[in-house]
């Protein structure tokens, strides 16, 4: 079995952020949520998680600017699963030119967010390259193909 990734939430919405927290804690060493990325950024500080679940819209900073800071002050890549409630047609586009591979409309199954989860732990542990690379080397070229590994 692959060692249990610490996870952070970011998501403004509390109820659904403790019901994520109490569900992947039950598969998590440890779980932390920060109510917007203004206080994701500040729990780095302190804590290093393998997987992020990331809300698109939070107050102040948005998710994809939330990841994209967490990712360049990250020496690794960290996996990410964004959510949201205000899906758009380009948003799979937008998520792909941050590294972010997944994104997962409300009401999502649980299920599904916990293979998401445990497929990017399992990539963090194996030290494979994933989401985070393309934040880090900033937006892709307008002529550049979109990722083709979107799960939506």
């Amino acid at each position: 079995m692959p060692p249990l990734p610490r996870i952070l939430i970011v998501e403004d919405e509390g109820l659904l952020a403790e019901n994520l927290k109490t569900f992947l804690g039950r598969r998590s060493p440890e779980v932390r949520i920060a109510p917007d990325g203004e206080r994701a950024l500040e729990l780095l500080k302190t804590f290093t998680p393998e997987v992020v679940v990331m809300d698109l819209a939070l107050p102040g900073i948005d998710g994809l600017e939330a990841y994209a800071e967490i990712v360049r002050r990250r020496a690794r890549p960290v996996g990410c699963v964004m959510i949201t409630g205000h899906p758009t047609d380009d948003l799979a586009e937008r998520a792909g030119r941050r590294g972010i591979r997944h994104v997962l409309y409300k009401p999502f199954s649980l299920a599904e967010l916990q293979r998401l989860v445990d497929r990017l732990a399992e990539e963090y542990f194996k030290g494979e390259h994933f989401c985070g690379a393309a934040a880090a080397r900033g937006p892709q070229e307008p002529d550049a193909p979109p990722p083709s590994l979107m799960d939506r």
